[in-house]
């Protein structure tokens, strides 16, 4: 296992390098998003893509003709040398890892509100302002409605989520309630 993690890291970082010496990490970025939704609502692409009855070069012929102009030809080397090398089953672990890199080395951090109710504008901004203060980043907003949260939002800053729901603080009083 050690040793396919340092796979995904060292495809990662060599695509991230890429991207980011092309200044084009956000296209990258939108790029590995597609194909792995493709990959993920087609598990017969998948499977033929992983199968060693087909060759790496009709594989990757497959995959041109499929994907088209949607992937760039550093997402087209990376699956080629993916399929030579008999890693391609590291796909999805490696761009968990480019979108890590990208997160930690850049100066937006995704941030996602979850309320019961829509957000005005101003409380949106109040929020992305203290969380901007905080990091020292700037943010990339989006939201979410959700009526079960009763009131209170969710926050999911990068990897952390922050619950400050009125839901979330029942389920917790409930919980302290039934243990004592």
């Amino acid at each position: 296992m050690a040793a396919s993690q340092a796979m995904v890291k060292k495809y990662a970082g060599a695509l991230y390098n890429i991207a980011v010496q092309k200044e084009d990490v956000k296209e990258v970025s939108g790029q590995l998003h597609y194909m792995r939704a493709v990959l993920k609502a087609v598990p017969e692409f998948s499977q033929l893509l992983i199968t060693r009855r087909v060759s790496a070069k009709n594989k990757l012929a497959i995959l041109t003709n499929v994907l088209g102009d949607k992937i760039s030809t550093l997402e087209k080397d990376l699956i080629s040398h993916l399929l030579e090398d008999g890693h391609f089953l590291l796909l999805v672990d490696i761009v968990k890892r480019f979108e890590y890199l990208v997160e930690t080395d850049s100066s937006v951090i995704k941030v996602r509100i979850t309320s019961h109710r829509q957000l005005g504008q101003e409380e949106i901004q109040r929020i992305s302002s203290k969380i901007e203060d905080q990091l020292s980043k700037r943010v990339d907003v989006q939201t979410e409605i959700d009526p079960s949260l009763l009131g209170g939002i969710k926050l999911r800053v990068g990897n952390t989520l922050i619950d400050s729901s009125v839901s979330s603080r029942l389920h917790k009083l409930r919980d302290a309630l039934v243990q004592v």
